[in-house]
């Protein structure tokens, strides 16, 4: 009897180490999440961590930045003929030739445009039911698809090619263009409120 009793105490102790051991590294994986959230830095952060960290930042502001349609803040200048004629010109390399809706001209550019850049305006053609736009940017006083707006084409080009890649391949692809889109130039400036750094005023 006492055998059987010793025996048993010795199963139950050994159930206990098997668990502790399984519980040791589900807390690791836990604790290493709760660490990144409470900001921990330095050399405590591995070098994935941190890659990790600055894509998911660059991937925010793309997203934030993705072309469309804005209607403020409203340059104080009303478009011009010859503005619209070059805006038609450009688009003309992208779209059919279409009818364009174009909208307000907005007064400056985020700072990933860079400091010569300082309207835009956000072009949209109807094909087929389907509406496509196209962001320009006037950058020394002349119409052109701004460098955010041509990051975007290659990623949306990368996007539809998407079902015919592998997942590899395509994470791979997505990281490098991650990392090729541009950096801010100046003063990061929230997408609402794309006003220039240097506040152009009225005419009088």
């Amino acid at each position: 009897m006492a055998n059987s009793i010793r025996a048993l105490r010795e199963g139950m102790n050994v159930k206990k180490a098997l668990l502790l051991m399984l519980a040791i590294p589900w807390a690791m994986a836990i604790a290493v999440p709760a660490r990144a959230q409470a900001g921990v830095t330095g050399p405590q952060r591995t070098a994935e961590d941190a890659e990790y960290d600055k894509r998911a930042k660059i991937q925010r502001r793309a997203f934030e930045l993705r072309p469309r349609r804005r209607d403020e803040p409203l340059r104080y200048k009303n478009i011009s003929d010859i503005e619209v004629r070059e805006i038609q010109q450009m688009a003309a390399e992208y779209f059919a030739k279409t009818m364009l809706n174009i909208s307000p001209v907005i007064q400056g550019c985020p700072c990933e445009e860079g400091p010569s850049c300082t309207a835009q305006v956000y072009v949209v053609t109807y094909a087929n039911e389907n509406a496509r736009g196209l962001q320009l940017s006037q950058v020394r006083n002349s119409w052109q698809v701004g460098i955010v707006q041509q990051w975007w084409l290659k990623y949306d080009t990368l996007r539809a090619r998407m079902p015919k890649m592998d997942y590899e391949a395509y994470e791979s692809a997505e990281s490098d263009l991650f990392r090729e889109f541009p950096e801010c130039v100046g003063e990061l400036v929230p997408a609402a409120k794309t006003a220039s750094s240097q506040k152009v005023e009225p005419k009088k």
